[in-house]
C-alpha cells in the first residue's frame, strides 16, 4: 500500500450553548446531528474504517456511520478533547466575565506555558494525541486500510495538523475549526504527511 488518507472530523453542535467543552461530555444537538448527517449525502464516501474519541458528541455519530456504512468501528480515549480542568464546561461568557478571563486569553496565546486551572497541561495532551496518532498510522499500514475517518475534537484537529505542517502551538487558535470541519491528511509511504484540505466537502 502505497499511502494511507485519514480524514478529520469535528464533531457538530453540542448541548448547552457555547461552553469550553473539554472532557464535559454533552451530547450533540438538532443542529449537530444535521451537521453530521449532511456527510450521507455525498458521493464521495470511501472510508474503510471509522475511529472516534470516546465522548458521546463524537462517539454517537460515529457509532451510527458505522453500522450505516458496516464499516469496522473503533474508540480511542486519546482523541478526547484536553481537560481545561476548572474551565471545563463553563460557558465562555461566564469565564470572560470572570477574574480569570486574562488567564483563559493568555492559554489560547502560548498554550505550551499556560495551565488550565487544575487542568490538563498542553504538552502532556499533545504527547497522548500524537502517540495515539502514531499508533493509528501504524494500525492502518498494518491492517492495510487505505482511508479511515477520525471523528473527533478542535483541539485534536489543530494538534495533528501543527504537527505535520511544522507550525508552533502558540499559532494553534489561528486555525479555525468550526463545528462539523473536515480536513483530509495524507500520509505517503517514506514521505512526511501532506495536508491535503482544510474545511473541505467530499
Amino acid at each position: 500500500m502505497k499511502n494511507i488518507t485519514i480524514d478529520l472530523l469535528r464533531h457538530g453542535d453540542a448541548a448547552g450553548g457555547k461552553k469550553l467543552l473539554g472532557m464535559t461530555d454533552e451530547p450533540l444537538t438538532t443542529l449537530g446531528w444535521q451537521q453530521m448527517r449532511s456527510i450521507f449525502s455525498s458521493k464521495n464516501i470511501s472510508w474503510n474504517k471509522v475511529v472516534s474519541s470516546p465522548l458521546q458528541r463524537c462517539s454517537a455519530f460515529s457509532e451510527e456511520l458505522s453500522q450505516r456504512l458496516s464499516l469496522p468501528f473503533s474508540i480511542d480515549n486519546r482523541f478526547q478533547e484536553i481537560n481545561f480542568g476548572r474551565w471545563d464546561g463553563q460557558l465562555l461568557t461566564d469565564i470572560y466575565k470572570s477574574e480569570e478571563s486574562e488567564h483563559l486569553n493568555q492559554f489560547r496565546q502560548d498554550p505550551t506555558s499556560v495551565l488550565p486551572p487544575g487542568g490538563e497541561a498542553y504538552k502532556d495532551f499533545e504527547l497522548r494525541v500524537m502517540t495515539a496518532w502514531q499508533e493509528l498510522l501504524h494500525s492502518l499500514y498494518k491492517e492495510q486500510i487505505e482511508h479511515c475517518l477520525l471523528v473527533t475534537h478542535g483541539g485534536v484537529i489543530r494538534t495533528i495538523i501543527s504537527q505535520v505542517l511544522g507550525f508552533p502551538a502558540t499559532n494553534m487558535f489561528q486555525l479555525e475549526v468550526p463545528y462539523a470541519c473536515l480536513s483530509r491528511i495524507k500520509q505517503y509511504d517514506g514521505y512526511p504527511a501532506t495536508l491535503s484540505f482544510h474545511g473541505g466537502n467530499l
